[in-house]
Protein backbone atom coordinates (compact mmCIF):
# COMPACT_ATOMS: atom_id res chain seq x y z
CA UNK A 1 0.00 0.00 0.00
CA UNK A 2 1.46 3.32 -0.70
CA UNK A 3 0.69 6.22 1.50
CA UNK A 4 2.86 9.00 -0.04
CA UNK A 5 0.52 12.17 -0.93
CA UNK A 6 -2.24 10.94 1.28
CA UNK A 7 -3.21 13.20 4.39
CA UNK A 8 -2.68 9.52 7.11
CA UNK A 9 -2.73 10.84 10.24
CA UNK A 10 -1.31 7.99 12.37
CA UNK A 11 -2.59 9.79 15.74
CA UNK A 12 -5.78 8.24 16.91
CA UNK A 13 -8.93 11.07 16.55
CA UNK A 14 -8.88 11.92 20.22
CA UNK A 15 -5.70 13.42 20.32
CA UNK A 16 -5.88 15.64 17.11
CA UNK A 17 -8.52 18.01 19.53
CA UNK A 18 -5.88 21.21 20.76
CA UNK A 19 -8.91 22.03 23.12
CA UNK A 20 -8.10 21.31 26.57
CA UNK A 21 -10.42 18.82 28.40
CA UNK A 22 -11.88 20.02 31.39
CA UNK A 23 -11.36 17.95 34.73
CA UNK A 24 -14.47 16.05 36.03
CA UNK A 25 -14.95 18.23 39.14
CA UNK A 26 -15.34 21.16 36.60
CA UNK A 27 -17.92 19.23 34.50
CA UNK A 28 -19.84 18.05 37.70
CA UNK A 29 -19.63 22.03 38.96
CA UNK A 30 -20.98 22.91 35.38
CA UNK A 31 -23.85 20.37 35.63
CA UNK A 32 -25.34 21.07 39.54
CA UNK A 33 -24.80 24.59 38.45
CA UNK A 34 -27.37 24.24 35.22
CA UNK A 35 -29.57 22.11 37.64
CA UNK A 36 -29.63 25.04 40.37
CA UNK A 37 -30.40 27.67 37.29
CA UNK A 38 -33.82 25.73 36.86
CA UNK A 39 -34.81 25.49 40.58
CA UNK A 40 -37.60 27.71 41.26
CA UNK A 41 -39.91 27.49 44.52
CA UNK A 42 -43.66 27.86 45.06
CA UNK A 43 -44.37 31.01 43.55
CA UNK A 44 -41.89 30.81 40.50
CA UNK A 45 -39.00 32.41 41.49
CA UNK A 46 -35.07 31.11 40.87
CA UNK A 47 -32.25 30.78 43.40
CA UNK A 48 -30.98 34.54 44.09
CA UNK A 49 -27.78 35.10 42.32
CA UNK A 50 -26.05 35.64 45.36
CA UNK A 51 -26.31 32.23 47.15
CA UNK A 52 -26.74 30.41 43.95
CA UNK A 53 -22.95 29.06 44.40
CA UNK A 54 -23.20 28.15 48.08
CA UNK A 55 -26.45 26.22 46.69
CA UNK A 56 -24.85 24.17 44.14
CA UNK A 57 -21.86 23.28 46.33
CA UNK A 58 -24.37 22.42 49.34
CA UNK A 59 -25.64 20.00 46.27
CA UNK A 60 -22.42 18.78 45.28
CA UNK A 61 -21.14 17.64 48.77
CA UNK A 62 -24.25 15.67 49.42
CA UNK A 63 -26.61 18.38 51.19
CA UNK A 64 -30.19 18.78 50.69
CA UNK A 65 -30.99 22.29 50.58
CA UNK A 66 -34.84 23.37 50.89
CA UNK A 67 -35.02 26.88 50.81
CA UNK A 68 -32.19 29.99 50.43
CA UNK A 69 -31.64 33.82 50.21
CA UNK A 70 -28.87 35.93 49.34
CA UNK A 71 -29.71 38.19 52.12
CA UNK A 72 -32.11 41.32 52.29
CA UNK A 73 -31.60 44.60 53.60
CA UNK A 74 -34.46 47.14 54.87
CA UNK A 75 -34.01 50.66 52.72
CA UNK A 76 -34.53 53.48 55.18
CA UNK A 77 -38.28 53.67 56.28
CA UNK A 78 -38.82 50.13 55.42
CA UNK A 79 -39.89 47.20 57.26
CA UNK A 80 -37.15 43.88 57.32
CA UNK A 81 -38.25 41.49 55.46
CA UNK A 82 -36.42 38.10 55.41
CA UNK A 83 -33.04 38.28 57.36
CA UNK A 84 -30.42 40.61 55.96
CA UNK A 85 -27.56 38.15 55.47
CA UNK A 86 -27.45 35.25 53.27
CA UNK A 87 -28.92 31.62 54.38
CA UNK A 88 -29.42 28.27 53.22
CA UNK A 89 -31.69 26.13 54.51
CA UNK A 90 -30.47 22.12 54.74
CA UNK A 91 -33.51 19.77 55.53
CA UNK A 92 -33.73 16.35 54.48
CA UNK A 93 -37.44 15.94 52.19
CA UNK A 94 -40.34 14.57 54.33
CA UNK A 95 -40.08 10.69 54.50
CA UNK A 96 -43.01 9.13 51.82
CA UNK A 97 -45.91 8.29 54.00
CA UNK A 98 -45.67 10.43 56.96
CA UNK A 99 -48.31 12.33 57.05
CA UNK A 100 -50.57 9.03 56.74
CA UNK A 101 -48.41 6.85 59.24
CA UNK A 102 -49.60 6.37 62.46
CA UNK A 103 -47.94 5.37 65.88
CA UNK A 104 -45.15 3.52 65.57
CA UNK A 105 -44.49 3.86 62.23
CA UNK A 106 -44.74 7.31 62.52
CA UNK A 107 -42.49 6.93 65.12
CA UNK A 108 -40.15 5.45 63.01
CA UNK A 109 -40.51 7.87 60.13
CA UNK A 110 -39.94 10.75 62.27
CA UNK A 111 -36.84 8.97 63.51
CA UNK A 112 -35.32 8.08 60.05
CA UNK A 113 -35.97 11.80 59.19
CA UNK A 114 -34.53 13.27 62.29
CA UNK A 115 -30.93 10.79 61.53
CA UNK A 116 -30.68 11.95 58.44
CA UNK A 117 -31.19 15.84 58.87
CA UNK A 118 -28.32 15.23 62.25
CA UNK A 119 -26.11 12.95 59.63
CA UNK A 120 -25.92 16.32 57.22
CA UNK A 121 -25.46 18.53 60.75
CA UNK A 122 -22.42 16.10 61.30
CA UNK A 123 -21.31 16.34 57.89
CA UNK A 124 -21.50 20.21 57.72
CA UNK A 125 -19.37 20.88 61.27
CA UNK A 126 -17.17 18.53 59.78
CA UNK A 127 -16.68 20.33 56.72
CA UNK A 128 -16.38 23.19 58.48
CA UNK A 129 -13.94 22.49 60.80
CA UNK A 130 -11.46 21.25 57.68
CA UNK A 131 -12.63 24.87 56.13
CA UNK A 132 -11.20 26.93 58.95
CA UNK A 133 -8.27 24.53 60.71
CA UNK A 134 -5.63 25.92 59.12
CA UNK A 135 -7.30 30.22 58.45
CA UNK A 136 -7.24 32.87 60.74
CA UNK A 137 -10.98 34.00 60.50
CA UNK A 138 -12.90 36.21 63.23
CA UNK A 139 -15.77 34.36 64.68
CA UNK A 140 -18.34 37.18 63.57
CA UNK A 141 -16.99 36.05 60.32
CA UNK A 142 -17.18 32.47 60.02
CA UNK A 143 -20.14 30.22 58.67
CA UNK A 144 -22.14 28.84 61.71
CA UNK A 145 -25.26 27.11 61.68
CA UNK A 146 -28.32 26.80 63.55
CA UNK A 147 -30.84 24.14 64.26
CA UNK A 148 -34.64 24.72 62.87
CA UNK A 149 -37.37 22.30 63.68
CA UNK A 150 -38.13 19.52 65.40
CA UNK A 151 -36.57 17.14 63.02
CA UNK A 152 -32.67 18.53 63.10
CA UNK A 153 -33.05 20.72 59.87
CA UNK A 154 -30.77 23.62 60.24
CA UNK A 155 -29.90 27.08 58.33
CA UNK A 156 -26.43 27.73 57.54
Amino acid sequence: MNLEGSKFNPEPPFLESKEPVKPEKEIIWEKKMAEVSKITDRLGKRVDGGIKETVCAFLVHGFTTSASCEGHIAKEGEKQSGLPYPWAEVYSPEPEGLEEAEGEEKERLEGEWKIKNLEQQKKMMSLLEEFYQNRETPFDARLVFDGIGGFGGFLV
